[in-house]
Parts: C-alpha cells; structure tokens; sequence
C-alpha cells in the first residue's frame, strides 16, 4: 500500500509491485466473500455452505496477506530512497494511522451492526446502535474494532518501531552492511533460505492463537514483522531483483512441487510441517516477485488508476461484503447464485465507492490517498531546481 519507485530510478514507479498489490486486493475480495459460504466463523452466513469453496480458500489464506505485507516492507525501502526517516515517519502517520482511526469509527462499524442484526442481539436502528462504538468496549463483548484493518494497524506499527533500524542502514555503515548482505543473497539460492526466521517463529509460537488484536498476537504479530523486514531487505537490494528473475523458473518449480508436497494440511510431524508450509509461502512469494518483475515493465494508465484505488477498496471492500451479503440472505435463489451475486454486486459497490473517494478532495486523506496533484507539483518543482 505504499508508493513505490524502481531501484535504479527515484522517480520510477514499480509496475510489477503495483500489478501484484492490486492482484492480491482482488484475491482478497474473494476470500472475504467466500468466508460467507464456507463453514468457518463469520460475521454473515448463508445458511447453505459451499465446501468446494474451503481448500483454495485455505492456500489463499496463507499467502494473499503475507504476500501484501512484503511488498509493503518493499515499498518503505524504495520510499526511503528519495525521503528522510523524519519526512516518511509523517507521510505513515498520515497514511496508515489516519485512515486507521476513520475506518474505526467510520467504515468498521456497519459491519458490527450487521452481525449483531444477523445474530438476533440488537433489534434497532443504526441510528441507535452508533453511539455503542464511543463506549470503546473492544468487539465481540463491544461496538470497538479495527476488524479487517488489523493489517493497517500492523503496518503502522511495524513502520514506527523499525524506524531506528531504517536511520541505521541510511548511514555509511549501514549501507556497507547491506552491500554484503546482498552479495550473499545473490549467491546460488540463498535467497531462498530466508523462510528460516519465519519456521523459526511459527515455532517458538505456535501454541498462540492468530487473534489479530495485536498485544495478545505474538505468533502472527511476529509472523508479519518478519514478513515486513524481510520486504523491506529486498527493497534495499536492488541486484537481487535481477537475481530472482534469472532463477524464475526453478522458484516455480520449486513452489510447484512444495505446494504439491504440502496441500494436505498437518500430514507431517510437527517440525517438517512448519518447515514445509513456510518454505512454500517463501518461495511463492519470490516466485510472485520473479514472474512479474520479469513480465511487467510498463505502468499502464489502467495499472496507475487500480493501484491508486488498492488502498480505499481494501478498507472499503468488507463493510460492502457483509452488508450487501446480508441484505442477500434471503434471496429465493440457489447458494451459488447468491455467491455470484454477492461477489459481483459488492465488487460493483465497492469500486463505485472508491471511485467517489478519490474524487472528492476531503475524504483522499481519510482513506490514505495523496491530494490530486502532489505528484505533478512535485515533479514540476523538481524541474525548475535542475534548470534554476
């Protein structure tokens, strides 16, 4: 969710991280969708499950948001390249706490109601029901919750804490540090030992419940911290870029097989397993990163358009999902159809809105956008410092 710049040119967007972003929001429209036609808990059920739906929904569930969350830390490595700590501390601020703060108050709490209407324990209005979320009692027992933007609320925090470590590599030192570390990621597959951290603390932590609600999340919270950093390590290393794209076809190859290997969950003991599943997500997302680093090199203006709406869609497109689901329910239709509709018409609701969004000055900041034209004036300012 973050701008992003090619490593060789500070001005340069990334296409290939711009086309996987959006990718991976459409993926996750679908999984949040489908979690209303599967048998796993949710905050609107059809009353009919569409089990076909839960062993894809299953891979989707291990990769859509690691793979969101790298490319995040990848996108505040080539953030740092034309700001300072101090300017991209702001810009976070601004970014990711802001919109945090809006969609708590603002976009999260339709959702609450629905399910609270859905579940037969509140019978009034919204009207009525509104005033509950300023009790500040942390949902399911309150009206208080982040929900699905527990991966904003992260980011933000991975962003703050690990803004000494970004002063650090800034520095001479630092950077000497990192040219070695390159080196060495470049040589033969290093790259792809780096899913030991990850095994390691699914490891250390795996009797923690996944909760999400960041100060009893450990596993998960350092799960996504690593997810984050190691991002942020590719970004910093731009020859390993070129690296990736030569050994494509033998990541493929080898996500191929680990995927082949692993797909029956919990068929290993328990060592092989976490080893396994964190390899395949590993090389997954470097086979990801390979592929469109090799096939996409053109920001095309529909691309420009779609990762500029990633953001606002992503805090939009669950809100939508379970009030449009909700209002579905009862539909004299089959419950594939419903999933149809549901999937389509909250697509269609969710894109309108965002489509608002960017267009009405004031609510851009709300939902992490850039004010229309920063881009251009900053760029024109550029221009007239080389020529002055």
């Amino acid at each position: 969710m973050s701008t992003t710049a090619a490593p060789h040119a500070v001005d340069e967007h990334r296409p290939d991280l711009d086309w996987l972003r959006v990718v991976a929001i459409l993926l996750l429209h679908l999984f949040h969708t489908g979690m209303m036609f599967n048998r796993w808990d949710w905050h609107v059920k059809s009353a009919q499950a569409l089990t076909w739906l839960e062993p894809p929904m299953e891979v989707l569930h291990h990769v859509r948001m690691p793979l969101l969350m790298l490319i995040s830390g990848v996108g505040t490595a080539l953030a740092l390249r034309r700001r300072s700590v101090g300017v991209f501390e702001k810009d976070r601020v601004k970014r990711l706490f802001g919109p945090l703060v809006f969609g708590m108050f603002l976009v999260v709490p339709p959702q609450i109601y629905v399910e609270q209407l859905f579940r037969g324990r509140f019978h009034g209005s919204y009207a009525e029901f509104y005033p509950s979320v300023f009790d500040f009692v942390p949902y399911p027992a309150g009206s208080f919750s982040w929900h699905h933007l527990w991966f904003v609320a992260y980011l933000f925090v991975f962003c703050m804490l690990a803004l000494p470590l970004f002063a650090a590599l800034g520095t001479a030192r630092g950077q000497a540090l990192l040219a070695r570390v390159e080196g060495w990621l470049c040589r033969g597959w290093n790259v792809a030992w780096l899913f030991a951290p990850l095994a390691l603390n699914w490891l250390l932590l795996r009797h923690h419940p996944e909760t999400h609600a960041l100060l009893d999340d450990p596993r998960t919270f350092g799960h996504y911290g690593l997810l984050f950093l190691l991002g942020h390590l590719l970004g910093r290393c731009p020859r390993v870029w070129d690296h990736l794209v030569e050994r494509r076809r033998g990541l493929l190859m080898a996500s191929v097989v680990l995927f082949a290997v692993m797909m029956p969950d919990s068929e290993f003991p328990l060592v092989p397993e976490v080893l396994g599943a964190q390899a395949a997500l590993w090389f997954f997302i470097l086979t990801a990163l390979a592929w469109a680093r090799a096939r996409i090199h053109v920001r095309r203006p529909w691309l420009k358009h779609a990762q500029e709406l990633s953001y606002p869609f992503y805090i939009l497109h669950q809100t939508v999902i379970v009030v449009v689901g909700y209002a579905f329910l009862r539909l004299p239709v089959s419950t594939l159809a419903l999933f149809g509709l549901v999937l389509g018409v909250s697509f269609g609701v969710t894109w309108g809105l965002t489509e608002a969004v960017a267009r009405v000055p004031f609510l851009r900041p709300c939902f992490g956008m850039k004010p229309r034209g920063t881009r251009r004036t900053a760029l024109r300012t550029a221009e007239a410092g080389h020529t002055a």
